[in-house]
């Protein structure tokens, strides 16, 4: 959709990116991306100013953020053409001007669209937009997670029936084709490669779901395009092919990876939107989920005061119920945990002139917490077969999502907590419980940091201070273990070393297996 007032003051953005080269664009953006992440050293091609340079890492951040850089890339895209004498992202003055020109439409957007009426609906969008850029970075935490998980046998069934691969095959490949492109930026094609049990069909086969050719690539971008207040925030194709495939100056094909994040985010929790469609899809997601919870409170746990309890079935009367998913208890502390797959929509994360997506995704999660508070209660009412609480124990209601759903601030909790006390009146539970065992939200990435401070920081203890402080109740775990807890936040380790070791072998994790055939 275009707004006309927008679309003049997308002009001058338009105007600067139709002049430059797309590959060379491309290259900038990687090599900016790759700082920006790692620090790596910018080539000698790429003239960057030495004010730049000099900044500390959130100064270059406020200067040129990594989702400024994706916005950037789809704009590329749409719009460089083939053109005579051709200006260059290399030079920094031009590729600076494309930043400031990208952050003054934002900007110009934002003062259009936004005011008193909807501004936290803006931060809730910002939230979604920018925290993964700063908080999901590539790491062999996440690849071995989401292995772990897509592994469980139906699913990995599922991801053949769509793929052609194995989960083992799709993320091998991954993994050869991430270490690549931390490295390099283009990888010719045809290729070469040297894993064993990996076939050129095979890499074929991941190409056909990962890939896409620059043509395709742009016009599903230009259908994807929102000239007016979702601008910077609709949905691109990029995400869905990372990897692009093009001609490169050489005359060869390519296969460029400019945003190298978004392919490890495609390998991780994007593989969920290749198969979600699938029969059964859900009920198996759901169940290795939860399993894989388990392994991390199992892998976790060493303290010999803490225990822990599995899902049960029992009965009350004719019907037959489930536990909650997980138990995790001391002797003055108990977490209920009940684990959810579930993700906010794009919509909720994007809307702002409605509340109604947003809404909806509220609706879910306080019927998330009501299930909780009603394990609760069959708890106390003495119903659960193994685990028997002690009135002397506090409760700590936890829900553990495999997304960050990013509730916090006024406006997604006072609305939440409305919704889930008519849930509870209408359930005859005490409204009062969400003050006496008020409920958390966190995703399994900061649940396997909660796991290990718990072993030195008696549960009650931990827990208390997020909860029970007005001001730390909003904040998500991970800056909360950070501020409140340093010195154990720094011994915070890898569960699975071993695992990434058997599913990664060191010998693929660099650039040597997947490689160009030489003309």
């Amino acid at each position: 959709m275009q707004n006309q007032d927008v679309f003049e003051l997308y002009k001058p953005l338009r105007n600067h990116l139709r002049q430059i080269d797309l590959y060379g664009s491309f290259y900038t953006i990687w090599n900016y991306s790759q700082h920006l992440l790692s620090n790596k050293k910018f080539p000698n091609d790429v003239l960057v100013a030495p004010e730049f340079l000099s900044l500390d890492q959130i100064g270059k951040m406020r200067m040129v953020s990594l989702w400024e850089l994706e916005t950037l890339c789809k704009e590329i895209i749409i719009n460089s053409q083939e053109v005579e004498g051709k200006k260059t992202l290399k030079n920094w003055e031009y590729f600076a001007n494309a930043i400031n020109k990208l952050k003054k439409l934002e900007n110009d957007i934002s003062g259009k669209f936004v005011d008193k009426n909807n501004i936290l609906l803006e931060m809730h969008r910002i939230a979604h937009r920018q925290f993964p850029w700063q908080a999901e970075k590539p790491a062999a935490i996440s690849m071995t997670r989401y292995y772990k998980i897509f592994n469980y046998e139906p699913i990995s069934e599922i991801i053949k029936k769509v793929t052609n691969l194995s989960t083992q095959e799709l993320y091998i490949i991954a993994t050869a084709l991430f270490g690549l492109y931390e490295n390099k930026f283009t990888l010719f094609y045809p290729t070469k490669i040297e894993i064993k049990g990996i076939s050129i069909k095979n890499f074929d086969y991941f190409l056909n779901h990962f890939c896409c050719d620059i043509k395709t690539l742009k016009e599903k971008l230009l259908k994807e395009q929102e000239i007016n207040e979702k601008f910077a925030y609709a949905f691109g194709s990029l995400r869905a092919y990372p990897i692009i495939k093009m001609a490169i100056p050489s005359g060869k094909d390519g296969l460029v990876c400019p945003l190298p994040t978004l392919l490890f985010w495609r390998l991780t929790n994007g593989i969920y939107y290749e198969i979600f469609r699938q029969k059964d899809f859900d009920n198996y997601f759901g169940f290795s989920f939860q399993t894989y919870v388990g392994e991390v409170i199992k892998k976790a746990t060493y303290n010999k005061k803490i225990k822990y309890y599995a899902e049960e079935q029992y009965r009350i009367g004719k019907e037959l119920k489930d536990t909650i998913d997980w138990i995790v208890a001391d002797e003055e502390g108990t977490l209920f945990i009940e684990c959810k797959t579930k993700r906010m929509t794009f919509g909720a994360k994007t809307e702002i002139n409605s509340m109604d997506e947003l809404e909806k995704e509220l609706d879910k999660a306080a019927e998330f917490i009501l299930q909780v508070y009603k394990a609760i209660k069959d708890c106390l009412d003495n119903k659960y077969p193994s685990y028997k609480h002690r009135s002397n124990k506090n409760i700590f209601p936890l829900i553990v999502t495999l997304e960050d759903w990013y509730l916090f601030g006024d406006l997604t909790l006072e609305k939440l907590n409305e919704k889930i006390k008519i849930m509870l009146s209408n359930h005859k539970i005490p409204t009062s419980w969400l003050d006496d065992y008020p409920y958390s939200i966190c995703s399994v990435s900061e649940f396997e940091k909660i796991t290990q401070v718990i072993q030195l920081i008696d549960i009650k203890e931990f827990m208390s201070k997020k909860v029970f402080d007005q001001d730390c109740k909003k904040w998500n775990f991970s800056p909360f273990i950070g501020s409140k807890f340093s010195e154990i936040n720094n011994k915070i380790k890898f569960l699975f070393p071993e695992d990434f070791d058997r599913i990664f072998p060191r010998h693929l994790r660099g650039d040597q297996k997947i490689t160009q055939i030489d003309s």
